[in-house]
């Protein structure tokens, strides 16, 4: 039971950081760089660092640490490949590389 709820925080800390990310791009798209996508891209950060500590202080700063950021790799890429459309900037190599995190994310699980 508590490597589920180890499992929810890493689930809530990526999706937070996945948040970050898309206003982030989001804004730094547009030509108004003084908008309310910029406050929001403020209001978010603290809590992709808070969503962090919580989990590190349940699964370590190294496996914790490796989780989150290979899993918000893969899904930023997957972001940026559904949202953003931008299917003709990954290559096949990337592919592959994606295919190794997420087995480096399966690897990183075992105890």
């Amino acid at each position: 039971m508590e490597r589920l709820g180890a499992w929810l925080f890493v689930v809530l800390a990526v999706a937070v950081a996945l948040l970050g990310n898309y206003l982030g791009a989001t804004w730094a798209s547009k030509d108004d760089k003084f908008s309310l996508l910029l406050l929001a891209v403020i209001a978010v950060s603290p809590f992709v660092f808070i969503t962090f500590g919580l989990v590190t202080s349940r699964l370590g700063v190294a496996i914790g640490s490796g989780t989150i950021d290979a899993l918000l790799t893969v899904c930023t890429i997957i972001m940026g490949l559904f949202l953003f459309q931008e299917w003709s900037k990954i290559s096949v190599f990337q592919y592959f590389g994606l295919a190794l995190v997420l087995s480096g994310i399966v690897f990183l699980q075992f105890s």
